[in-house]
């Protein structure tokens, strides 16, 4: 663990944090840019309908006076469903999401993968540990130098939830962070896994973004899709331990 440790902390430190940085601010800058998209249509789809002037209603008079609570109660049920219609909103934008999300994942990682790929025999050596454990381990390294990117994800939609969509539920909003979560996991499995057991930049990118289009294009806003994005992750992560155990690693 020491020498994979001293491995990731390399000559070029600043390079890779001004890679995480970058990366964070992409997935950032979009996904803020569809989530206040996304808010300003929910608000005009899910809002409620003035009525005509001179028509029976409120404004006319005419209408009849209700409780200030039934006033209020309206007034929630029209966020709730301005949230509901955020979520599906923001995820109808999961092509530019995905492909976002996977060039930023490998901005953010190549640094590392690719040191620990091309070190990766001398490392079974120094940490006198097997092919499978050390693929693991590098993983979990992975995954905490992106944690930048899974916050920066997360940011925009709370930022949206604080100042437009108090007092709700917010159940919409937490699917939807979810599988933001999801997806970005996936993809940095992906990017993580092709690349350490081939060594091949290309082909990491085109078969994690043919897989991010690929399931996106098929899944719905739905906790369905958490699920189906945690089980790829895991799939993932099992090929990789069987090809690392079998040693059909390209070396």
């Amino acid at each position: 663990m020491k020498a994979l440790l001293k491995n990731s902390l390399s000559d070029y430190l600043w390079v890779e944090i001004v890679a995480v940085v970058l990366a964070a601010v992409i997935v950032g800058a979009v996904t803020a840019y569809v989530s206040a998209d996304s808010i300003y249509k929910a608000s005009i789809i899910g809002g409620s309908i003035t009525p005509i002037m001179g028509a029976p209603g409120q404004l006319s008079g005419q209408g009849e006076e209700k409780a200030p609570s039934y006033y209020a109660q309206r007034y929630m049920e029209i966020k709730e469903r301005i949230t509901g219609i955020f979520g599906s909103l923001v995820w109808s934008n999961s092509g530019l999401l995905s492909s976002v999300f996977g060039i930023a994942a490998m901005v953010a990682l190549f640094p590392f993968v690719y040191r620990l790929r091309t070190s990766f025999v001398p490392l079974l050596f120094r940490e006198r540990s097997g092919p499978i454990k050390l693929g693991l381990t590098g993983l979990l390294l992975a995954l905490l130098l992106l944690l930048p990117l899974f916050l920066s994800a997360s940011f925009p939609l709370v930022l949206v939830a604080r100042n437009w969509l108090s007092g709700v539920s917010l159940s919409s909003v937490i699917l939807l962070n979810g599988i933001l979560w999801a997806l970005l996991l996936m993809l940095s499995v992906s990017i993580y896994s092709t690349y350490i057991l081939w060594g091949r930049l290309d082909l990491s990118l085109v078969f994690t973004l043919l897989l991010a289009f690929g399931l996106s294009g098929k899944l719905s806003f739905a906790w369905k899709t958490v699920w189906i994005y945690l089980a790829t992750s895991v799939g993932l992560v099992v090929v990789m331990v069987v090809v690392l155990q079998r040693r059909l690693m390209s070396v």
